[in-house]
């Protein structure tokens, strides 16, 4: 079994979205597009499993910011015609039916045993096609009225309050099967988990209170059989009772024994040390982990984090009591290479002999493991939008499939990006932006290693089509293949964020000795005649050499070559 959809309305970034999932997705997108938000949507209808508190109850924050403050601003300005319609007790249910709630519903497909068919029984929804189970957290006023006359009651006192007086507290939340409407009870929903190993790793064996302590004591905790505690239990009465044996502590009651006080003597024979029997799990909490023949404290920052991505993924990965949903955020960060690769290697083979009581969602900016662990498992988030690889054209992704060393996600996310054929081009751009003094520069240049460039516009559009905030400049060789300089520049003509140039000429040294003066600026340059045919031919008998002293005297202001126009046109248009 596992979660195929996730409908999220009006939470946090989400104005009403439906993401889909698979056993194992990993999830893609720019700071600030949900990633860790969608997190936070599951443990809303889900039971969280994580070592900290989790509260179903949310804040205005929690609000969609453009839902609410949408729903505010109408409500200021109708403030007197709504008074009228609460005084005379007329209808207002369509207002009532505006004031926010947020709702979460989550859809699971395929339980494989009948434990599975027994967690999911009570939430069947027929959808017409298949069998499907459906819960769905809802965060609602409980009586609208009362959300409107405080409301109403509050811009009386300040005509220029802010959502901020929202009163979230006139609010309650259920988790409701879609088929009846009935509650869902805790019982049932701890059958189904979310376990989020969180991006934010740095406090993990650091401080009093060491995450780690908390997660080895709750393994063993768990894990441990009776005989085992039992084992403990005793061990832990023994340890007191080799206390009470030793010298030092009958000297600690010396004094009473002393001459002169009488009648102590049975008294203090009766004086013993009796455990308090405390929870095994606070005995465990004194465990510290090592690491080697270190405390694990005493290691630096990413070896911590590799220990608790491993240590954690596996605790939660072995739980087959109950479905169990496994977030990973951003494994990558303060990981070095080999154990990035390590990790990495891991989590794949996990998820290829996946049980099915355990989901796997993953988020990343990392390219390697987006190429690593198939590309139709990827969604990515962007735009309020969800571009679902397994959707895209099969073409498409076997296309990024077979180039394992692109970096898909500079592709798809730099704002401004301009492709090129191979490093003499790339070299020559970055170089000319170098010289462009009032702007920070925040162009990609990349070099596709080849001279077809529409796969890549087809992926790159996928993503950015219609999206006036970012832009791909295309910069070709000619070749003498004047169908094919066609057929890219109709990009440009259907999509106002792609420019195309080609160069009049056959390749980039054509054009560039020919701009202005640059054929006796070369040829002065290398010492060699000026003649346009002799400068171009010796640019392009070492290509990338020459490229590369051009490039680096050009940075430092000191050849003052100018740029080919197609080179030109595309730099002007994409910092504009």
């Amino acid at each position: 079994m596992y979660i195929s959809n996730v409908r999220i309305e009006n939470y946090r970034n989400f104005k009403s979205i439906d993401i889909p999932l698979k056993p194992y997705t990993t999830v893609i997108g720019e700071n600030d597009s949900g990633k860790s938000n969608f997190f936070e949507a599951l443990k809303l209808p889900l039971s969280s499993n994580d070592f900290g508190y989790a509260t179903k109850m949310l804040r205005v924050t929690d609000f969609n910011d453009g839902i609410v403050r949408g729903f505010w601003e109408a409500f200021k300005n109708d403030k007197d015609s709504i008074r009228e319609k609460v005084d005379n007790n007329e209808d207002i249910s369509a207002l009532l039916e505006l004031l926010p709630r947020t709702v979460v519903e989550v859809t699971f497909i395929n339980p494989e045993s009948v434990y599975e068919m027994a967690i999911l029984n009570s939430w069947l929804d027929q959808d017409g096609k298949s069998h499907i189970y459906r819960v769905r957290y809802e965060f609602f006023p409980k009586r609208g009225i009362e959300v409107i006359c405080y409301l109403i009651d509050m811009l009386d006192e300040d005509r220029d309050s802010g959502i901020e007086i929202f009163p979230v507290e006139l609010y309650d939340y259920k988790i409701t099967s879609t088929n009846n409407g009935n509650r869902v009870n805790s019982r049932s929903l701890s059958n189904v988990k979310i376990s989020v190993i969180g991006a934010e790793r740095d406090e993990f064996s650091e401080g009093m209170n060491r995450k780690s302590n908390r997660i080895v004591s709750d393994m063993l905790h768990k894990n441990l059989s009776n005989k085992d505690k039992s084992s403990i239990h005793q061990a832990y009465n023994d340890f007191f009772e080799n206390i009470e044996k030793a010298d030092s502590f009958k000297q600690a009651f010396s004094y009473l024994e002393q001459d002169g006080i009488k009648n102590l003597d049975e008294f203090v024979k009766q004086i013993k040390l009796i455990p308090n029997f405390p929870d095994l799990k606070n005995i465990f909490t004194n465990i510290t982990i090592g690491y080697g023949e270190d405390y694990l404290f005493q290691k630096g920052l990413g070896t911590r984090n590799f220990l608790l991505l491993m240590i954690l993924f596996s605790y939660y990965y072995a739980q087959q009591k109950s479905f169990n949903v496994i977030g990973v955020e951003e494994p990558e960060s303060h990981l070095c290479v080999n154990h990035f690769n390590l990790y990495l290697d891991f989590m794949m083979k996990s998820a290829e002999k996946q049980s099915s009581l355990s989901q796997i969602i993953v988020t990343s900016h990392n390219p390697k493991i987006v190429n690593k662990l198939k590309l139709n498992n990827v969604l990515i988030f962007a735009n309020d939008r969800i571009v679902d690889f397994s959707q895209v054209d099969k073409t498409l992704v076997n296309y990024l499939a077979k180039r394992p060393n692109f970096d898909t996600l500079k592709l798809l996310f730099t704002k401004r990006i301009i492709l090129v054929e191979g490093p003499t081009e790339e070299m020559l751009i970055n170089a000319l932006l170098s010289r462009i003094t009032q702007i920070i520069s925040d162009v990609e240049v990349y070099a596709v290693g080849h001279k077809g460039f529409k796969r890549y516009m087809d992926i790159w559009l996928k993503l950015n089509k219609g999206n006036g905030k970012v832009k791909m400049g295309v910069i070709r060789d000619f070749d003498n293949q004047p169908n094919a300089k066609m057929e890219h520049d109709a990009y440009e003509d259907e999509n106002n964020n792609i420019m195309v140039r080609t160069t009049s000429g056959y390749t980039l040294e054509d054009d560039l000795v020919a701009t202005e003066t640059n054929c006796e600026i070369l040829s002065s340059f290398y010492n060699i005649a000026n003649d346009p045919t002799i400068v171009t031919s010796y640019l392009k008998d070492k290509k990338a050499e020459n490229m590369l002293e051009l490039s680096m005297e050009i940075t430092d202001n000191s050849l003052n070559l100018k740029a080919p126009q197609h080179i030109k046109e595309v730099v002007e248009w994409i910092i504009k």
